[in-house]
């Protein structure tokens, strides 16, 4: 039975080569939208864990903020993680780990190579279902002494590039940080870690910390203040998240009482893995959110306008289903034969959407992360984007086809069978399809209007520029802890390579620093309290951006000082410690107040008084979107890194300067890894004009797309009335009405809908752009105007067209034929 009503849908559909086409495109256009969307929102968002059963993973642990991007994580110390592991009574399972970054040699006499890898609890990989493709998991003993059992697992990949994908590498010697490791087994390809944004080369055990990484404080894992674990988990069978939640406040009680000086007001959370993403960073969740909101419109817009078309298609179908009903059919088997033809167009939709998909997928390739390291942000056509198209297809042919399909099926079988028309009379069908034309106006306008504030917004802020300078700037990063450096050896490393690079030809200027703007991974925070700062309760300082630089920073990145002095060589270890901090820092902890002089405390100097010195102009730290952010720079003489970058300025083009650089790195050590090779116009290039343009073609694409779909419904809408009233028309004419009264009364019917859709719209835009601003929280919170008053007379010309077009075709009716219509 439904093969026939398949068969007889198709020969149906192909008898009307018109309608099926503009149904099937406009279909494509939706669903393809929708899917490039949710491949968006996979990579960055909903992507589940790499492991048996992701959606039953929970994250566990205390909240660490980051005010000024309003994002938080939940992390843990190790003695924590044991203390929760080890009192909880709700989950099945708590496994601990903390990524790191390493110099991995594949034997003694190499050099190493930096790679990134997981340190992870003996009990993880079990936990997580994940099963070595060849060797074995680390034993229960070898996560029991600290330093002591030098095992590691190696990824899929790293396995196959640098060994070859060879079956004989257990027991083989390689070296991490300059420590033997023994390989006892490869991960499954499938197994990339616990990151959707990391492919890990290798696996070792957080026991090993101790030895693996250079910071003795880092490293502790008896430091109950040092919180760089995360932890995952399973509950119980029938234990809920409110459960675990209410047992985890329990032990957090506990824990503040028994060590007041670490865990005071340090409160443990449980969160899904969706939560945990959402609260990391909320500016992505909220792009997500509103890339999605806008696909929907666009799909529904496209519904719309099959609907529109399946009720103009009516009448001629009216006289089929009467006579099917006339000859016994049931209403049911004629709303199955509807529902079967409208699933196919959406399904043929859905796949040529997919052609459109794709195409979005691949503009979204083009952001990138720039990093040595293998992290990136996979857009993938993969079988849940296939999955989701499909369900996106079926649930449009409900959307658009059902209420017709029943419509239809009411047929008035007497006055059809007698020549009547009873199929598309009656004032609510008119206003019902007077509303949906309404309504695609309405949301093609707030389409093109989050497009005009993007492409505006956007370009003001890439204008502004981002307050330092990215010409004739090379960058080349270091960490002297990959081959085992001590304190002295690194700052003597630091010193000797930037006097040396001061001295290649074309190099006009050298600085030291611990972090790139916008090269969002060498980003760090510090913790501070500032001095006469009331905190709300609770809470006793504040995270904020930082970097540590040299006294040659700010005159080689090109950021001017507003008030102060910059730092100086004498601004050492053994001087009084000094910072400087941006403008948006000095207004918010002492607003109307002079900030020099002023001071913080600095955790990581343990709570010792900074005198700030120097107020520094405002600049992008993360992105050209990003809102005013407080920021502290720290003169690295009396903040030593073991991680640092050089930063040079070159008299001409400054790609020109990587070779000689490097170089003078080997002159020094030719053991010494170096990464993050490129020039600072390459990276703001990576960071924000390619994003920036990604986006705002995303958005107009979809405004667009949303236009030209509702000029599609309106043109259908306005021709359908037209046609009905054919007889009307002929009558008018034949008793001395002219065309131009004609054309007028059927334009007055289109231009009022598409007025009354632009205003509506425009309406909406208004509250869509002050969501954008949230989003998008540049610190601007001025309506654009201008972007409305851009917007409206296109899209009412455009729409006024669209209505031009079948009025003219009605105005040049001939009466007599007119007078003959049915």
């Amino acid at each position: 039975m439904l093969w026939q009503d398949i068969r007889y849908g198709v020969r149906m559909l192909a008898a009307s080569p018109g309608f099926t086409t503009v149904a099937v495109l406009s279909l494509a256009i939706g669903i393809g939208a929708n899917c490039a969307i949710f491949s968006f929102a996979d990579a960055l968002l909903l992507r589940p864990l790499p492991v048996a059963r992701p959606g039953e993973v929970l994250s566990v642990g205390s909240r660490s903020s980051l005010e000024a991007l309003n994002a938080s994580s939940l992390v843990s110390s190790y003695r924590d993680y044991v203390d929760i592991r080890d009192r909880n009574r709700s989950f099945d399972g708590l496994a601990a780990f903390a990524s790191l970054t390493a110099g991995f040699a594949t034997d003694p006499t190499a050099t190493p190579k930096l790679k990134i890898g997981l340190l992870i609890s003996g009990n993880l990989l079990p936990l997580m279902g994940v099963e070595p493709t060849i060797g074995r998991a680390f034993r229960p003993e070898e996560d029991e002494v600290p330093g002591r059992d030098a095992v590691v697992i190696l990824g899929r990949t790293m396995w196959e590039q640098e060994f070859g994908a060879d079956g004989g590498v257990l027991g083989r010697t390689v070296r991490i940080n300059g420590v033997p490791f023994t390989i006892i087994g490869v991960a499954p390809a499938s197994f990339t870690g616990m990151d959707r944004y990391v492919r890990y080369d290798f696996f070792i055990p957080l026991m090993m910390s101790p030895r693996v990484i250079a910071d003795s404080k880092a490293a502790s894992l008896e430091a109950r203040d040092v919180r760089n674990l995360t932890l995952k988990g399973r509950l119980k069978p029938g234990v809920s998240q409110a459960q675990a939640q209410s047992e985890l406040t329990t032990i957090a009680g506990d824990l503040e009482r028994a060590y007041p000086e670490t865990n005071k007001n340090r409160q443990f959370f449980v969160k899904t893995e969706l939560q945990a993403r959402i609260a990391e960073s909320p500016p992505e969740a909220m792009l997500v959110a509103m890339l999605t909101t806008l696909a929907a419109a666009v799909l529904l817009v496209a519904c719309g306008n099959v609907t529109g078309l399946l009720t103009s298609r009516a009448p001629v179908r009216a006289r089929e289903m009467a006579l099917r009903l006339a000859i016994g059919a049931g209403r049911g088997r004629l709303i199955r034969q509807l529902v079967t033809e409208n699933l196919i167009v959406a399904i043929a939709g859905g796949a040529l959407g997919l052609a459109v998909g794709y195409a979005g997928i691949m503009l979204f390739s083009q952001i990138r992360i720039p990093s040595d390291l293998p992290i990136m942000i996979a857009f993938d056509m993969d079988r849940r984007a296939l999955l989701f198209s499909l369900a996106v297809a079926v649930a449009s042919a409900l959307v658009f086809g059902l209420v017709p399909a029943i419509q239809a099926s009411r047929t008035d079988l007497t006055g059809i069978i007698k020549g009547g028309d009873a199929v598309g009379r009656g004032r609510r069908r008119r206003w019902g399809r007077a509303i949906l034309a309404t309504a695609q106006v309405a949301a093609s306008v707030v389409l093109l209007a989050v497009a005009m504030f993007m492409y505006r917004g956007f370009g003001q802020q890439l204008a502004n520029g981002p307050g330092y300078r990215i010409d004739h700037l090379l960058m080349m990063g270091f960490d002297t802890s990959l081959i085992r450096y001590s304190d002295a050896q690194a700052q003597q490393f630091y010193q000797q390579v930037a006097e040396r690079a001061r001295a290649v030809s074309g190099v006009t200027a050298v600085t030291m620093t611990t972090s790139i703007p916008m090269l969002n991974d060498s980003i760090r925070t510090v913790t501070i309290a500032p001095e006469g700062f009331q905190f709300p309760p609770g809470k006793e300082n504040a995270a904020t951006l930082a970097s540590r630089v040299d006294e040659f920073y700010f005159d080689a990145m090109g950021i001017p000082l507003a008030a102060g002095r910059n730092f100086t060589r004498r601004d050492d270890e053994n001087a009084p410690r000094v910072a400087i901090v941006n403008q948006h820092f000095a207004d918010h902890y002492w607003p109307n107040q002079d900030p020099l002089g002023k001071r913080f405390r600095l955790e990581s100097a343990k709570n010792a008084w900074v005198e700030i010195v120097g107020i520094a102009k405002m600049s992008k730290y993360i992105f050209v979107a990003e809102p005013p952010s407080d920021f502290v720079y720290l003169p690295y003489r009396q903040n030593p890194s073991r991680g640092m970058f050089l930063v040079a300025q070159s008299s001409g083009g400054p790609a020109a300067l990587a070779t000689p650089l490097r170089e003078v790195v080997r002159g020094l050590d030719v053991n010494m890894p170096i990464f993050n090779v490129r020039t600072m116009d390459e990276l703001y290039q990576m960071r924000a004009t390619s994003i920036v343009n990604v986006l705002v073609t995303t958005v107009g694409a979809m405004g667009l797309m949303g236009l030209g779909l509702s000029i599609v419904g309106l043109y259908g809408l306005v021709a359908y009335a037209a046609s009905r009233r054919t007889r009307e028309i002929g009558i008018r004419m034949a008793i001395g009405g002219t065309a131009p009264n004609v054309l007028r009364m059927v334009l007055r019917q289109g231009v009022a809908l598409a007025l009354s859709g632009l205003v509506l719209g425009l309406a909406a835009s208004v509250g869509a752009g002050g969501l954008l601003s949230a989003v998008f929280p540049t610190g601007d919170d001025r309506r654009d105007f201008v972007s409305l008053a851009l917007v409206a007379p296109v899209v009412f010309v455009v729409t006024l067209l669209a209505t031009y077009i079948p009025a003219r075709r009605a105005a040049r009716v001939n009466p007599v034929e007119a007078l003959r219509y049915e």
